[in-house]
């Protein structure tokens, strides 16, 4: 049974904190670690996670002494990880008795470098639906699968298990961005021989409108539109550098980043909250779509006609 090691990144998570680390100590597959970074959070969090480590020695608590966000949180996590496989829950959320044990067996059963899982959307403590719903094993162009299908794998970090030397032999890293998964989960399929996804939901994703990626703000906004197409750019990079043309996977991921920076743009415009988030987005916009550089023009090669479509 290998050993899995779990990265739970904490930022003011404290009310939903005891829930989500009980459903991980609970878990079937009991060889884990439970790596806990308190990425300076300002309530008790760190506290609560000292009063577990004193009732089980899986669970481990690193800390930042600045606040650095999820991606730095998880790469903490990454080079503190002694497991085989890796795996991240965010602290607001929580998973199932089975997840990590039926995703490593696939994993075993298929020789897979990463296993997804559909997910659980709750809110107010009702199912909203559950996401992606997709089986199946990949070995060839595993990267027509992001965003497409036959497996389809999305961005998300949190239902998945991976090989963690595709991290670590790899220099992968998450960058300190939101959107920080949809930066780095097409460089690990990529870099996987194969690639497997289960239909049945093994983990429950709180879906909170005080959230960073749920809330309505100007800065929010912003950072939503500049996250995604900065993840553009750190994955045009990554395949540039290696000539990694796969037409099936530009055009779902060009697809998937419209379609999100699009709907930001559209919430700036029609919420008054927003305050002035359209017109710094329009700026982030022009100020990436002006590099004219092979990164930023990887999956947006129509930059200008695309400052027209969206009024920037």
């Amino acid at each position: 049974m290998s050993k899995i090691s779990i990265v739970v990144p904490i930022y003011n998570t404290e009310a939903y904190l005891p829930q989500c680390l009980d459903s991980i100590l609970t878990q079937t597959h009991e060889n884990i670690e439970v790596i806990c970074v308190d990425d300076r959070t300002p309530d008790r969090s760190a506290e609560i996670v000292r009063d577990y480590m004193a009732g089980d020695e899986r669970v481990r608590l690193l800390s930042h002494r600045i606040n650095q966000g999820l991606g730095p949180a998880r790469n903490t996590g990454i080079r503190a990880a002694s497991g085989e496989v890796i795996g991240f829950v965010d602290s607001d959320d929580w998973v199932d008795p089975e997840m990590f044990s039926t995703l490593w067996k696939v994993m075993i059963r298929d020789e897979a470098d990463i296993v997804q899982c559909s997910a659980r959307r709750i809110k107010k403590g009702r199912n909203i639906g559950s996401y992606p719903k997709s089986v199946g094993t990949r070995d060839a162009f595993v990267m027509h699968s992001m965003f497409g299908e036959r497996p389809r794998i999305v961005g998300a970090a949190w239902n998945k298990i991976y090989r963690t030397r595709l991290f670590q032999d790899n220099g992968i890293t998450y960058p300190p961005i939101l959107f920080e998964d949809v930066a780095t989960t097409p460089r690990l399929v990529h870099l996987s021989k194969r690639v497997s996804s289960v239909p049945e939901s093994y983990l429950n994703y709180r879906f909170r409108d005080d959230s960073i990626v749920n809330s309505i703000n100007p800065n929010t906004l912003v950072k939503r539109v500049e996250g995604l197409l900065t993840a553009a750019e750190i994955l045009g990079a990554f395949f540039n550098q290696r000539n990694a043309h796969s037409l099936e996977f530009i055009l779902n991921m060009r697809a998937f980043l419209l379609q999100q920076i699009e709907q930001n743009l559209n919430t700036a415009r029609d919420q008054a909250k927003a305050g002035n988030a359209l017109e710094r987005s329009h700026e982030t916009l022009r100020a990436h779509f002006s590099k004219h550089n092979r990164d930023a023009q990887y999956f947006f090669p129509d930059q200008a006609e695309l400052l027209k479509r969206f009024g920037a």
